[in-house]
């Protein structure tokens, strides 16, 4: 059976279709997923800071010296006639080093030995005129002064006999000689260089911060370029001021030498400690470091925010400074992209294991 529209119903159909038309497409648009807020936390590698008993200690370039140096020179202007030791060999105290030519001195010696014989001859004969008379006061005050006087010459003489010898000081080592057999020295010139090596000093700058751990007796360690051996020195002297261009103070600690290893002029690194024996600090990578004109600061994360805080650095090594206060154990303290970091920024941590 077929059924027909009216004019009547035609209207209303269309009406229903276009409602259920629009129901569709407004349900569809309802569904329609609204994109998520975009995350603006800037992501950041973390450490959890942790406090550790620390070695307070400053590495400082130091430079060994004898314990004792002296340039020896000869004192009177002649000629060298025998070199009695051997170059850098070890020689003891009182040894034998040069001699000199000393033909006219003993020459003159014997001359003033021989005027004193007489003078003493001539001093006795006229004290016992003058018992008698026979000679006046003056005349034997006269003899007397003659035989003071050549007695005078001949230690001066002696003397100069004496430094034709030319003696080792103290024992040591000796270096080359600069001068050969035959060679006219002159009065001051070095001839060799003798030093003590038995123990050596150790020579350094403190900068003026560590100037109360600077005392005498206290212990540093130091190593050479020679090998990996520790050392120890004790502290002997310093300077009694500061270098005004440094700001830093000269110190000598003392160190035993019983195998000759160190030597002068050898450079050493110290450390020296800066630091009480119990302090505890955190150890940070140096890239954790913002600087400052006030000094350093490090982020920590507080609230899932980057807060900047001042810190008080101890020593550094390449990789690593020690804080020593301004982080507390448990900090998670920010390492990586700090040029990007502002305080107050929201971060998002990643541990670094």
């Amino acid at each position: 059976m077929l059924y027909t529209l009216s004019a009547l119903q035609k209207p209303a159909i269309i009406i229903l279709l276009f409602s259920l038309f629009s129901a569709a497409c407004g349900s569809n648009v309802k569904q329609t997923p609204t994109a998520a807020p975009a995350d603006n936390k800037l992501p950041v590698d973390i450490i959890v800071a942790r406090l550790e008993a620390l070695n307070l200690e400053e590495a400082l370039v130091g430079t060994i010296e004898p314990y004792r140096e002296v340039a020896i020179a000869g004192e009177l202007a002649q000629k060298i006639t025998q070199i009695a030791f051997k170059d850098g060999s070890y020689v003891k105290q009182g040894a034998v080093l040069y001699k000199l030519n000393d033909t006219e001195i003993r020459s003159r010696l014997k001359q003033v030995t021989a005027q004193i014989r007489l003078a003493q001859l001539t001093k006795e004969r006229l004290a016992n005129l003058l018992k008698t008379e026979t000679v006046n006061q003056q005349e034997y005050d006269e003899a007397d002064m003659q035989l003071n006087s050549l007695e005078a010459q001949h230690e001066l003489l002696h003397a100069e006999l004496e430094k034709t010898v030319i003696r080792a000081p103290f024992s040591g080592k000796i270096g080359i000689t600069k001068l050969q057999v035959g060679a006219y020295i002159s009065p001051g010139a070095t001839l060799v260089t003798l030093q003590d090596q038995g123990s050596v000093k150790i020579s350094f700058s403190v900068p003026e911060k560590y100037l109360p751990y600077v005392q005498q007796g206290n212990k540093i360690k130091f190593f050479t370029v020679l090998s990996n051996k520790e050392y120890t020195a004790t502290i002997i002297a310093t300077e009694p001021g500061l270098d005004a261009g440094g700001r830093s103070l000269s110190v000598q600690a003392l160190s035993g030498n019983d195998n000759g290893i160190l030597r002068s002029g050898l450079s050493v690194k110290v450390l020296f400690n800066t630091g009480a024996k119990e302090a505890t600090g955190v150890q940070l990578p140096s890239e954790a470091l913002v600087p400052g004109l006030e000094g350093y600061s490090a982020f920590v994360i507080k609230d899932g925010l980057a807060k900047a805080v001042p810190v008080s650095t101890g020593n550094r090594t390449e990789s690593h400074v020690t804080i020593t206060k301004g982080i507390a154990s448990g900090d998670s303290v920010i390492i990586s992209n700090i040029l990007r970091l502002g305080d107050g920024m929201p971060v998002a941590p990643v541990p670094v294991k």
